[in-house]
């Protein structure tokens, strides 16, 4: 087996690379350049530790760090090889009805209530906190032409915005005065149909004969490695879809 090992400089900084990173670098530069197609199979822990002057578990640490990264597929009895490249995962479009009359000029919101209150078990988990911290509770209605697209409610870490509360929010969405404060810098979601309760349905003007089915979209924001808020957003499910807006049968 032939190997290329560029060179590298010995400076004070390069000699602190540790030896198993210069081995995933290299399996690194093979795979990714195409060097080695998918299926390949790579040369053996022992072989790498042999051709690096390196232990074995050395070689192996590399390896396993591929392994864990999706770049190589391990099989006992067989060896490791390369892993097959990722397919594309179709992604799917969020509408958003709250934005979409912000930019239309007919959004309002009215303000049900605004509290600070104990973390149930389950929130404190979903912030990441302890249960009974004190917490932000907020909960609003989003109406566009006087017509309601979207019960919301709020649980907010207070460290990331404090003055909350003090804020105009009936003036002020909340969620505009938080991305001013705390842009958000990763966001979790998650989509499932629910039945309102009594008091969502009247909300949302939903009427016995309407779906009794509302859509869930749940939304966890965060702020470096903190979860600064999680909310719940209700939809009647026939005035909310996924995907992409099929103008052209229209």
């Amino acid at each position: 087996m032939y190997i290329q090992i560029w060179s590298i400089s010995m400076g004070v900084q390069d000699q602190k690379i540790p030896q198993f990173a210069v081995i995933k670098q290299y399996l690194e530069q093979q795979i990714k350049t195409a060097q080695w197609a998918p299926g390949r199979q790579i040369p053996t822990e022992q072989s790498l530790a042999d051709t690096f002057s390196v232990s074995r578990m050395t070689a192996r640490r590399a390896v396993q760090q591929l392994a864990d990264a999706g770049l190589l597929e391990r099989t006992q009895g067989s060896g490791t090889f390369v892993a097959d490249t990722p397919k594309k995962i179709p992604y799917v479009v969020l509408k958003d009805p709250v934005k979409a009359a912000k930019g239309d000029n007919n959004h309002h919101h009215k303000m049900i209530s605004a509290d600070a209150i104990q973390a149930t078990s389950t929130i404190a988990k979903l912030l990441r906190l302890q249960t009974d911290t004190l917490v932000f509770q907020l909960t609003l209605l989003h109406q566009r032409d006087d017509n309601p697209i979207q019960w919301q409610q709020i649980w907010v870490n207070r460290t990331f915005a404090p003055a909350l509360l003090k804020q105009k929010l009936d003036k002020i969405d909340p969620n505009d005065y938080l991305h001013w404060v705390c842009p958000s810098q990763k966001t979790d979601y998650q989509v499932k149909a629910v039945t309102p309760s009594a008091s969502q349905r009247l909300e949302l003007s939903l009427s016995n004969q309407d779906t009794p089915s509302c859509l869930q979209l749940s939304r966890r924001e965060w702020s470096g490695d903190s979860i600064f808020s999680f909310s719940i957003m209700l939809h009647p499910a026939d005035g909310y879809f996924l995907g992409d807006d099929f103008e052209d049968i229209k």
